[in-house]
Parts: structure tokens; sequence; C-alpha cells
């Protein structure tokens, strides 16, 4: 219901853009952090079926051959899953991690 929203306000001209920053996927390990009411806790099953179902409702059925036939209702962006929950991890935890990204990846 949201893509379909999102797709009818912008063909209306009332949009610049189709990308949702959304949904935030970090999971959720500390309350000092003051964003955890963006996120879905701190159960990664939880999480990944509710990136899933967020993704597919902004998104449409594009990807099980519906009827968008390999169109996006609009584009949803899973944020913060780059590097950022590190527990430990080959010796590297997330308090000590040094995030060398590239411009390619």
């Amino acid at each position: 219901a949201i893509g379909i929203e999102a797709r009818a306000i912008y063909n209306g001209g009332q949009a610049m853009g189709m990308t949702f920053w959304a949904p935030n996927i970090n999971i959720f390990r500390d309350p000092r952090w003051g964003r955890g009411q963006e996120t879905a806790g701190e159960d990664p099953l939880m999480t990944s079926n509710y990136a899933v179902s967020y993704v597919r409702g902004i998104q449409g059925d594009s990807f099980q051959g519906g009827k968008l036939r390999g169109h996006l209702q609009a584009s949803a962006c899973c944020k913060h899953f780059t590097a950022y929950d590190l527990d430990n991890w080959k010796g590297v935890n997330r308090f000590l991690f040094d995030a060398k990204v590239s411009n390619y990846t």
C-alpha cells in the first residue's frame, strides 16, 4: 500500500523521487542508542522478516512476476546494513572496527 500511494503522489507531480530511505535494519543492541525506535528490535530473525515485508510493500510485486512486470512501484533502501552489527567477528568488534568502504561497494 505504501508503494502504491508513493507512486500515485509521484505521478501527480508532488514528489521529486521514488527512493524511501527505509527500513532501518540495524539490530538494536544498546538502549543508549538514540534511534532504537526506528528498528524492529534486537531479534535478527524478526528484523529480517520485517525487512523483507517492508521492502516488498514499498517495491511491489516486481520480483514475483506480477502486474508490474519488472518495474518498481518505489525503491526501498535498507539503512545501516554494511559494517554496523559486529559483535565479535574474527577478533574484531564494533568498537574497534575501522571501516574502509570504497566507492565501488
